[in-house]
């Protein structure tokens, strides 16, 4: 990277950043990706629902994405940056002494990263039969005796969830009381997901594929997929430090029809401005994002 002028720079190398980079210089812009190289779903065995890509892994359907970005004409940075500064057709984008530079416009595509519990064993089994998202993960646990990791009434819904697909599912608190009204109670009976309240020691199998909970006692649990949903953070605060506003959970506000932030010439996309956190969503959204940028690039009078 040098400090000449680039026409936008997107911070993120995901499927929103990529996506808007792909557009951006079949536009013809100037483009710079800007990445630190730390994928929210490295973990993942694949990614689901993309369509025309049945089941890629994540680091496939980077390269994939990367290609066509590169062959139309932008260019990737592997870096993280750390601050902005300016404003609308000005901005410096800090990352590093050797690496500042600037841009028209900007867009954050840098997603946010997962709260993962810290149960014995539970990364040996993490993206293979461990998994924090129902609805990408879901259709591959069909038949499957599942468990749900947490205590309260949003692992309750979990578990209903993804009856969509299970067998049976299992409230899994592992040594917590079961915060739950007893309407919420009765709902979980009705439907036949049981709690169990033992300490989890261990996850049981092998080659990624769960098998089984150890349970504080010498007991056991006989499961082929455990959910978990603890929240997730922002990748960065950079956009808050940009001075975009935030929602109350760190995601960026937008206006969804051309993913402009509150900041004149910022825009974002992806994971960071909300749900649904699926990558099909938000290489849409990078498409949203590139078009609206071109579009505010362009003289004055072009729509006449």
């Amino acid at each position: 990277m040098t400090d000449d002028m680039w026409d936008a720079v997107i911070v993120g190398g995901g499927p929103a950043g990529l996506s808007a980079a792909l557009w951006l210089a079949r536009y013809r812009r100037r483009t710079l990706v800007v990445d630190d190289g730390r994928p929210r779903n490295e973990a993942a065995w694949a990614v689901h629902g993309y369509p025309g890509l049945p089941d890629p892994t994540p680091d496939e359907l980077r390269s994939r994405l990367e290609e066509q970005a590169t062959a139309a004409g932008a260019v990737l940075d592997h870096c993280r940056v750390e601050r902005v500064t300016g404003s609308k057709d000005d901005f410096t984008l800090e990352a590093g002494a050797a690496r500042q530079p600037r841009a028209r416009r900007i867009i954050l595509a840098y997603g946010r990263r997962d709260r993962v519990p810290t149960l014995p064993g539970l990364r040996d089994f993490y993206g293979t039969s461990v998994f924090h998202c129902p609805d990408c993960d879901g259709p591959s646990v069909a038949g499957c005796n599942v468990s749900v990791l947490g205590h309260d009434t949003a692992a309750a819904s979990l578990a209903l969830y993804l009856l969509t697909w299970a067998r049976r599912t299992t409230m899994v608190t592992n040594g917590r009381d079961a915060e739950l009204e007893p309407e919420a109670q009765r709902v979980l009976e009705h439907e036949g997901v049981s709690i169990r309240t033992e300490r989890v020691e261990a996850l049981q199998g092998e080659a990624g594929q769960l098998s089984g909970l150890a349970l504080e006692g010498g007991a056991a649990l006989a499961t082929q997929a455990l959910f978990f949903h603890w929240g997730t953070a922002p990748a960065s605060t950079l956009g808050q430090r940009s001075g975009c506003e935030c929602d109350e959970g760190g995601d960026i506000e937008v206006d969804r029809r051309t993913m402009a932030t509150s900041v004149p010439g910022i825009h974002a996309a992806g994971d960071i401005v909300g749900h649904p956190h699926l990558a099909i969503t938000a290489a849409a959204q990078g498409v949203h994002a590139a078009l609206a940028v071109h579009r505010s690039l362009l003289p004055p009078a072009w729509e006449l």
